[in-house]
């Protein structure tokens, strides 16, 4: 390693070991005023103003929000970098966020492109690299798709879980 990439080492390290920086400078927590959600940091103050129907802790850098009835995604800035566009969603896991359009599931990846289409009826979170899918509407079966939205164990099944060690 150069001396240059060394010192960008130990001022990294020491900018994340010092107070005010690294994760526990990240910590928000999320509060509700009026009928209106927001952040706050450890101190109290407002990081995010309320201004947010709903809203879920961040996961993976990104905040789920509901505006109306529909559902987007915020950074720690409060700016939304996926617009509110979808009836329904869940944080992000993995790199992926489950949202539903129309009665449909799929999920996006963190700049908001759909890496699976919604075209299932019902979808579990992904676990040991498989989701639950359901096909079929309400008396539909279930079966498993994989990260790239391939069904791998046709929907056969009246029920199904996630897979787990």
């Amino acid at each position: 390693m150069t001396k240059f990439g060394m010192v960008v080492l130990m001022l990294a390290t020491l900018l994340a070991l010092s107070p005010g920086f690294g994760e526990e400078a990240l910590a928000l927590a999320r509060v509700e005023i009026g009928d209106k959600w927001g952040f706050i940091n450890k101190a109290g103050e407002f990081v995010i103003n309320p201004q947010f129907d709903d809203a879920w802790s961040f996961s993976e850098g990104l905040a789920l929000m509901r505006i109306g009835d529909k559902y987007g995604f915020i950074n720690r800035a409060g700016e939304f970098v996926i617009n509110p566009q979808f009836d329904d969603a869940v944080s992000f896991l993995e790199g992926l966020a489950l949202v539903g359009i129309g009665g449909k599931y799929g999920f996006i990846n963190r700049a908001g492109e759909f890496v699976i289409n919604p075209q299932f009826d019902w979808v579990g979170d992904f676990s040991e690299g498989l989701a639950v899918v359901k096909i079929g509407g309400k008396d539909g079966k279930y079966g498993f798709i994989n990260r790239a939205g391939e069904i791998v164990i046709n929907p056969q099944f009246d029920d199904a879980w996630s897979f787990s060690k």
